[in-house]
């Protein structure tokens, strides 16, 4: 629970002022699934989220007696922005009955364009099974299940609007569920840096001494200190997802032989199955092939599967790796897999 907590948490400051434009069918929701929206709704004012809420079906009379009921701080309006920035700046959500509107109608594109929203959420029937974040270029350039819906995400995005959510309206608790965790639930269509590799910072070492600490314990990774990790800052990289380090790798160049160890290699369980693993090792090779590295190196125990058969990675005798590496290998406990692979 606690690191439930923490998790929602870390939102509440990047939340709290931002215009979230939030579109629903009261008439076509479930009875709990709308009950579940207007609490959330009530806990994100509370955080200092800029509500507008655009009822697009007949159940508008329903909405506004829940809101009533939930006391919630609202108003009525209509799709102009000024109105709407006006109940905003009093600190209330502003209410929009636009019934026979759909979801990513392009008036509701330009209200939310108008207003500057950091999210447009929409909530529709059975949306494509969740939890996946897609850039607006993949969005833009989707085939298949759901195109047309994507297609007009991607255009919020072109128009200025930073992320669009694509959430299940039966899902209880869609909201929070999707809002306050990294991966979510439904399907995020985003324009900014979601998720990202970058070289590691000196306040990163905490989390990353806690990540090997929880992968020390499961026999993955070698046990390394502060001091250690601080000497070697420049050969570490670090994933993260809004903003929150969930992954790491290192490169350790070699002068004799010329090559790199791909190492540390860790991805926080409550990520895995993204293909974040494959992008810390690609980040790695190509920090390698700037380095003018001609291949790199791994040694693995419980992973070696992965590498070999996911990543292009071979087994190799001992005797091909740096000297000193050899020696440690020799006087560690950890029967390890020695794996290498040639950098075109």
């Amino acid at each position: 629970m606690q690191s439930d907590l923490r998790a929602v948490l870390q939102y509440v400051p990047y939340f709290r002022g931002k215009i979230f434009v939030l579109t629903l069918n009261a008439a076509r929701m479930s009875d709990l699934a709308l009950a579940e929206a207007i609490l959330d709704l009530i806990a994100l004012q509370q955080v200092g989220v800029r509500l507008v809420l655009i009822s697009t079906g007949n159940g508008d009379a329903q909405i506004a007696h829940r809101l009533i009921d939930g006391e919630l701080k609202w108003q009525a309006t209509d799709l102009r922005v000024e109105p709407v920035m006006e109940i905003l700046d009093r600190g209330q959500l502003a209410l929009i009955e636009s019934a026979g509107l759909s979801s990513l109608d392009d008036v509701v594109l330009q209200l939310a364009v108008g207003l500057r929203a950091a999210k447009l959420i929409t909530l529709i029937p059975k949306p494509r099974e969740g939890g996946n974040a897609v850039s607006q270029e993949d969005a833009k350039n989707w085939r298949g299940v759901e195109e047309d819906l994507l297609h007009r995400a991607a255009e919020a995005c072109e128009r200025g609007i930073p992320r669009v959510h694509l959430l299940d309206e039966d899902h209880q608790g869609v909201l929070m569920d999707e809002l306050f965790s990294n991966e979510g639930v439904g399907v995020m269509v985003y324009a900014d840096d979601y998720l990202s590799i970058r070289g590691i910072e000196p306040e990163d070492i905490p989390e990353l001494l806690a990540m090997i600490g929880r992968s020390m314990r499961d026999a993955h990774l070698v046990p390394r200190s502060y001091d250690q990790i601080e000497e070697t800052l420049a050969d570490f990289q670090v994933l993260t997802v809004d903003g929150n380090v969930v992954g790491c790798v290192a490169l350790h160049p070699s002068e004799e032989p010329l090559c790199g160890e791909v190492a540390c290699l860790y991805v926080k369980q409550s990520h895995g199955g993204e293909g974040y693993g494959h992008l810390l090792v690609k980040a790695a090779e190509d920090r390698a092939k700037e380095l003018g590295l001609p291949w790199v190196f791994a040694l693995s125990n419980r992973a070696a599967n992965y590498f070999t058969e996911q990543l292009g990675y071979q087994p190799c005798e001992i005797q091909r790796i740096p000297e000193a590496r050899q020696q440690k290998l020799r006087q560690s406990d950890r029967e390890s897999t020695v794996i290498w692979k040639e950098l075109g």
